[in-house]
């Protein structure tokens, strides 16, 4: 390093820095004493090249992608403007809500409801939530997200067991459901220990 008559920029001093074949604390010293002006940004950049060029390139543990996965679809499901298409519940007519209430042993009001998100998804036992995840070959986080969104209003039309009047839209737990379907007790009961396959 030779001392140089004009004032050198930061750049230019950076430069003669990193060109030096070591960046140990005697270098950084020498440095510091003949451009004391930019002594913060010479500290700040040896710490740079000192610090390893390593990026953690191991793949994400399963705990870590469900989680990144349940954060996604939760975004995504509170994002007002999702075109209703996109719906995973919606899928639940025809075919897919006939053998899905079929495996279950229950109406087919029950999987209307869960198509409707009037169900709690917090109150849907594990087997279920497993059954309708297969179902919708979805994810059991996506089938979680989905079932927060706001519950779809009910149309006129249908005949409903329930005793409460068809135009509430609220969200209820899956018991409350089974109950309001007419599903026995003893059915009920199955369906919530998760024996109801």
């Amino acid at each position: 390093m030779t001392a140089n008559p004009q004032p050198l920029t930061l750049d230019a001093v950076l430069d003669l820095f990193q060109a030096e074949g070591v960046h140990d604390g005697d270098v950084l010293r020498q440095y510091v004493e003949d451009y004391p002006q930019y002594a913060t940004q010479l500290i700040d950049f040896s710490q740079l090249l000192a610090a390893p060029e390593h990026e953690d390139e191991s793949p994400l543990s399963a705990t870590d992608e469900s989680r990144i996965d349940a954060a996604w679809i939760t975004h995504k499901a509170a994002t007002p403007s999702e075109p209703a298409g996109e719906d995973p519940l919606a899928r639940l007519t025809g075919d897919i809500g006939k053998d899905l209430a079929r495996k279950l042993g229950v109406p087919r009001q029950v999987i209307t409801c869960l198509r409707e998100h009037r169900v709690l998804a917090s109150s849907l036992p594990d087997t279920i939530l497993g059954n309708l995840s297969d179902a919708l070959d979805l994810p059991p986080a996506h089938v979680i997200a989905a079932m927060r969104q706001p519950p779809i209003p009910m149309t006129t039309g249908r005949s409903y067991k329930s005793g409460r009047p068809p135009g509430s839209a609220e969200q209820m737990t899956f018991e409350q459901i089974l109950i309001d379907a007419g599903v026995s007790e003893a059915d009920r009961s199955k369906l919530l220990a998760g024996s109801g396959e």
